[in-house]
């Protein structure tokens, strides 16, 4: 009998999906794990509701691009400290429905915008993975609970997206998008958009990024108003890019490399309570320029990295999410996938990023302070001659 397989040996499991909201002392956060029932969880969205509730969003079934994936929902109950069970608010027998967004409207409607596109089946070949036959849906609610029938929002075939509408300071409406072509490129040909709306989303009309094709999940954030910034993620895995507005949102500036890796896996923008900007993603990539589309399996660990000058350097980070550890390019793919965070600010200036955890067997929920981030008052005493 060796030490591992003693009887007295203490066996602790895996965090729990149990929904329950729990703050790790040693670590100066809190986490929870969303509770669900299904076997694939993926590109989950987050959204603050007004009384310090939350509600959270993502696409689940079998496996991604099948009929049986749907919009799944869960709520955070401030008073119990747990999140529901999660729910299915869309169906649909021959299509797969993805990428969440959560948007409150200025009357306080919740908004969920989706992906629909065709799913796996006989008749429909497929030559990629059918994105190029994607529209993207919207249903609304009230409280978070009680959803509309879906609604076909933008028709055009191969839209797709991933960040929610946003309001500008000006009370535009933004929502940013890539268009997906039929091709072998293996969606190397995406070309991102923004669709601008002066009407609360009744009309809407499209703006391209200049020279931009193969970025995508544009992240818009406003630094000022009519100033406005967008990372993307990139198709060749070299790095995450970034654009420029000084109108609007009505031209963009062509997207140039950041300092931050990217390996052709979502991302997430936002500003800190201090202004600063804040971008969560995998840091991994595999090529220092762009090439040929790559889709690299690993997508080990969740970092935010934070920028005060605009995005044009990120010298402050902090790992999120550490995954398993695996290490050596003959051990990468060993780590289960953490990947597709979004992250928002609540009223309370509190940060909270979610992600598709242990390769996708569920919804990780992390909650976190500006100050965490960077753990300067936490750093080792001045006297350590070491360090002096």
């Amino acid at each position: 009998m060796t030490l591992l397989s003693q009887p007295a040996l203490e066996r602790v499991p895996a965090p729990s999906a149990d929904g329950r909201l729990r703050f790790f002392e040693d670590d100066g956060s809190a986490a929870a794990v969303i509770p669900t029932d299904r076997r694939s969880n993926h590109a989950p969205s987050i959204l603050s509701l007004p009384g310090g509730g939350l509600l959270a969003a993502w696409f689940g079934g079998s496996d991604e691009g099948n009929k049986d994936i749907d919009i799944l929902v869960s709520r955070f109950d401030v008073d119990t400290g747990r999140w529901t069970a999660s729910a299915a608010v869309t169906h649909d027998e021959i299509r797969s429905d993805q990428n969440p967004g959560l948007f409150a409207s200025p009357d306080g409607t919740i908004w969920l915008v989706y992906t629909s596109q065709l799913s796996r089946q006989s008749g429909v070949p497929e030559t990629f993975n059918l994105q190029h036959t994607s529209v993207v849906k919207v249903i609304r609610s009230a409280d978070g609970v009680s959803w509309s029938e879906p609604e076909t929002l933008f028709d055009r075939e191969g839209t797709f997206c991933r960040q929610p509408i946003q309001v500008l300071e000006d009370g535009t409406w933004v929502h940013t998008q890539w268009l997906c072509l039929d091709d072998d490129s293996k969606n190397g040909s995406d070309q991102p958009v923004v669709q601008i709306s002066t009407d609360q989303g009744s009309i809407w009309r499209q703006v391209e990024f200049p020279e931009a094709v193969g970025r995508v999940h544009p992240n818009i954030v406003e630094l000022e108003p009519g100033r406005l910034v967008s990372l993307f993620r990139s198709r060749f895995a070299d790095w995450v890019y970034l654009s420029r507005s000084d109108d609007g949102g009505e031209t963009w500036s062509v997207p140039e490399a950041t300092e931050v890796p990217n390996n052709n896996a979502g991302i997430s923008a936002f500003r800190l309570p201090s202004g600063m900007l804040a971008l969560v993603s995998n840091e991994h990539q595999v090529a220092t320029e762009p090439g040929e589309v790559v889709w690299p399996y690993e997508r080990m660990r969740i970092v935010i990295a934070v920028s005060n000058d605009e995005g044009r350097t990120w010298p402050v980070r902090r790992v999120i999410e550490p995954g398993d550890g695996f290490s050596g390019d003959g051990n990468l793919r060993s780590n289960r996938r953490q990947e597709y965070p979004h992250g928002i600010v609540d009223a309370d200036g509190l940060i909270h990023v979610v992600y598709a955890y242990g390769s996708r067997r569920a919804i990780r929920h992390v909650v976190f302070d500006e100050a965490w981030i960077s753990g300067v008052e936490d750093q080792v005493h001045t006297d350590c001659k070491l360090w002096g």
